[in-house]
């Protein structure tokens, strides 16, 4: 569960330092859409994870995400993460419990939605591999390199934008232990009205769920 949320995290964008000739061109491309990302005042999406197993078996599953600066609201499998800048509440649903902890906002590790557009300016290496077609839909592919491969759980992220929107629509992560988890945004939307109760987590409307807290 942890390792699939923190290939969540990675969900909008990441990049940095240089590699090869390449170099500019991706960090020109990864730029320009972080740029355009953190101009949204709110982001809503969904999106679908397939987990890749060495055997070649496949799991999927679909989730959505909504973002409001620090704040964010994150459903995977069956648990729903809520986080209104200050405190983090981790819903497990089917154990029907609430763990209450407080929200890292220095943070750039991967379980914090809200650091995902600054991660990218350290710890990894990038390379610029391609623009290409799949189906009616120009992407550009950019692979991304951890820069300590041994702290990290991946020895590669690839990433496809779409050109046309400079927004981020597949990751792939590939681990070191041979599984691999695929990212694609099916749906964007932006600048709509979330109110600030949608970051919170209400036991009100969560009648019997044990509260966990950490803090």
């Amino acid at each position: 569960m942890k390792k699939i949320i923190s290939v969540l995290s990675m969900l909008t964008i990441c990049t940095a330092v240089v590699f090869g000739q390449n170099t500019k061109n991706a960090k020109e491309i990864l730029d320009k859409v972080s740029q355009k990302t953190k101009s949204y005042s709110t982001i809503n999406l969904t999106y679908s994870l397939v987990h890749t197993s060495p055997d070649g078996a496949n799991d999927k599953t679909t989730g959505t995400m909504l973002m409001k600066g620090k704040k964010y609201k994150l459903s995977i499998l069956d648990n729903v993460l809520y986080c209104d800048g200050m405190t983090l509440w981790t819903h497990m649903v089917e154990e029907k419990e609430v763990v209450v902890s407080k929200a890292d906002n220095d943070d750039s590790g991967m379980l914090n939605p809200s650091t995902v557009l600054t991660m990218y300016e350290k710890g990894f290496k990038y390379k610029f591999i391609q623009d290409r077609f799949e189906g009616s839909r120009a992407i550009y592919v950019i692979d991304l390199y951890p820069e300590n491969v041994e702290k990290s759980e991946y020895s590669k992220v690839r990433l496809s934008i779409d050109k046309d929107k400079s927004q981020l629509w597949k990751a792939e992560y590939f681990a070191k232990d041979g599984n691999k988890y695929t990212i694609t945004v099916n749906t964007f939307k932006v600048n709509e009205q979330i109110p600030d109760a949608s970051f919170v987590f209400d036991k009100a409307k969560n009648p019997g769920v044990k509260v966990i807290d950490e803090r």
